[in-house]
């Protein structure tokens, strides 16, 4: 079993060859360039989204006030390939998928991995819902193994959120009412000035009673949900520290086998987040510290959880001639204590160093990613594992850029996978980690007008991780596959409409027990938007349809919604009216274990903002 002192000095030697290896061209008299500090998600060095040989999608803010959506998960569903399960499960999550899969998808805040321990299979490590949309300031999402540049969990694609930078001073309250009691208020102030600013924000919300799910003919309701969260920026010339808190309740009545155990279910959790980044020229280091407690009440049973992660990184980035160069080193370490009869206290660590580069070769332009993953793990098997990734790139004088790219992953399981609680989920510390590879090939392209991508994929994954009934444990399966063809075009009709189009078709099966079946998610997602803006008026209007969904036995085939929504700026008010599932769309969302989650009714909410 490797110790901690050997994968550090495996990261201290990686760190001393490239040091040299610098210093060495340095000396042979070679001119060492640096570079800006700005970079894009897909790459570490790169500083446009249009370079990355991947596909990708932006979402800018200006884009993101036009949409007038009110959640993340709104704003996500228009990305080609990315299906949303809004209000989800017991606790009314907000999920998403991507390519088929749901916890190999790795959400970052401003580079920080958003994820904690005590995820299972097939749920996604972190809950949309706990970054608001007031914080962003654009949405990077690129497709494809992302593992060589950001390690594990970054199986089917990465997901940048990018908070909004301190730029003058203002105030805003916000206030809200909607559907089944629905009521929301924000308010948030910054000031920036010179290298310094500061923004805080505090926001909550509460809903009540609605339907939940269908189990055994019986219906399910959650009775109430109540949101309270604050964040705090401070900027300092290279400096910029981000905090957020927040916490967030349910309660539910649920029913098993013709029993129903009413106002006895209730979930809490709260979070803490806490990150410092310093950036400049070409260096970068960032720490962060998440903290995450669950405290779960079934059938007056108490259950509690609590989830710690830490971790630190570095990057550097420099030229030689016609060669970009990237390298650093990353450290994590995960704790989870759960407490289900038996207490029980793990944790592991993590430590990877990394390395990109980019060279034109001939009218191509090669890229180069590799890293060293290594897992230190407290009570089960360390791995480790390099992950290579390989990308061609061709910019055509038109603008148009072809890639074509192929990439190894890695995904761990969680501590919670691993070990079990002692109540739910038997140990399983003989769980291997998933592997696999992901392959793209198509063109995008940008101009004032317009963006546009297309292009097809395939993955394949080795020991998928699915939660086994009859044993009550994690395992790995025999392989998961998927292929597809994704694409979307975005137009500026006129001065005052824009267009945006998206669509995708995939299959993806799983292989339980040598058989192939398919994989719960819709064979065809297809997006529309039509935004309008004259003046103070804002309209939008949105349709999504999902084909050969493959939700379980009595789920719908096809299912179309279409939401709505009208804006009015008057002086320094906004006033906004926003319907969802504008024709009350009936349909279950997702099923599991014979429960059928109803996908969320017709939800008609007013909006009052106030900025000064």
């Amino acid at each position: 079993m490797k110790g901690k002192k050997k994968a550090a000095l495996l990261v201290l030697a990686f760190a001393m060859a490239l040091f040299g290896a610098s210093v060495s061209a340095a000396e042979e008299g070679e001119e060492v360039i640096t570079l800006e500090p700005e970079i894009v998600t897909g790459s570490r060095i790169y500083t446009s989204l249009e370079e990355v040989p991947a596909p990708t999608y932006v979402i800018n803010r200006e884009e993101i006030e036009k949409s007038n959506a009110k959640k993340l998960s709104d704003i996500l569903s228009s990305v080609p390939g990315i299906y949303v399960t809004s209000r989800s499960g017991r606790t009314m999550e907000d999920n998403i998928k991507m390519r088929g899969l749901v916890t190999e998808v790795l959400i970052l805040v401003d580079g920080v991995p958003y994820y904690n321990a005590t995820y299972g299979a097939g749920a996604a490590a972190y809950d949309l819902r706990s970054i608001p949309v007031d914080d962003i300031e654009r949405i990077e999402v690129v497709k494809g193994a992302g593992s060589a540049l950001y390690g594990s969990m970054a199986a089917a694609g990465v997901i940048n959120i990018i908070t909004r930078k301190l730029e003058g001073e203002g105030f805003s309250i916000l206030g809200e009412v909607g559907a089944d009691d629905w009521r929301r208020g924000t308010a948030s102030a910054w000031t920036a000035s010179g290298d310094f600013g500061v923004r805080v924000r505090y926001s909550k919300s509460e809903e009540g009673e609605a339907p939940l799910s269908l189990t055994d003919g019986m219906l399910d309701k959650s009775l109430d949900y109540d949101e309270e969260s604050a964040g705090l920026t401070l900027q300092k010339g290279p400096f910029t520290f981000n905090a957020s808190w927040g916490e967030y309740s349910s309660n539910w009545t649920s029913s098993w086998s013709g029993w129903s155990y009413n106002d006895k279910n209730r979930q809490e959790d709260e979070y803490s987040r806490f990150n410092l980044k310093w950036e400049e020229v070409s260096n970068k280091f960032i720490i962060y510290y998440h903290d995450q407690e669950k405290g779960y009440w079934y059938n007056l049973n108490k259950y509690f959880y609590d989830s710690e992660a830490w971790g630190s990184e570095f990057s550097q980035k420099v030229a030689w001639e016609d060669t970009l160069f990237s390298w650093g080193l990353s450290f994590r370490k995960e704790d989870i204590y759960f407490d289900e009869g038996v207490p029980t206290d793990r944790t592991r660590e993590n430590y990877a160093p990394f390395v990109e580069l980019s060279k034109p070769v001939g009218d191509f332009i090669l890229n180069l990613g590799l890293r060293y993953e290594m897992w230190d793990q407290d009570e089960a098997d360390d791995y480790d594992e390099l992950m290579p990734k390989f990308s061609l790139l061709y910019q055509t004088l038109g603008g148009t850029t072809w890639y074509l790219s192929a990439g190894r992953f890695f995904a761990m399981p969680s501590v919670y996978e691993l070990f079990g609680d002692g109540a739910w989920v038997v140990p399983n510390v003989n769980l291997k980690p998933e592997k696999g590879y992901s392959y793209e090939i198509g063109a995008k392209g940008y101009n004032e007008s317009e963006a546009w991508n297309a292009g097809l994929f395939y993955i394949t994954m080795n020991d998928k991780i699915l939660y086994n009934l009859n044993t009550s444990s994690y395992e790995n399966a025999d392989e998961y596959h998927a292929w597809g063809v994704e694409t979307s075009k975005s137009w500026a009709l006129s001065r005052l409409w824009d267009l945006k189009l998206s669509a995708s078709w995939m299959r993806a099966e799983e292989k339980e027990n040598g058989l192939w079946k398919r994989a719960r998610v819709p064979e065809w997602d297809v997006d529309t938007s039509l935004l309008y803006r004259n003046g103070p008026l804002e309209g939008g209007l949105t349709i999504n349809y999902f084909g050969n969904r493959e939700e379980g036995e009595g789920a719908e085939s096809n299912v179309a919604t279409v939401d709505a929504s009208i804006a009015y700026q008057l002086s320094s008010f906004k006033l906004r009216l926003s319907v969802y599932n504008l024709f009350d769309e009936d349909f279950w969302q997702s099923e599991a274990n014979n429960t059928y989650y109803y996908a969320p009714e017709r939800r008609v909410y007013f909006t009052l903002e106030r900025i000064f």
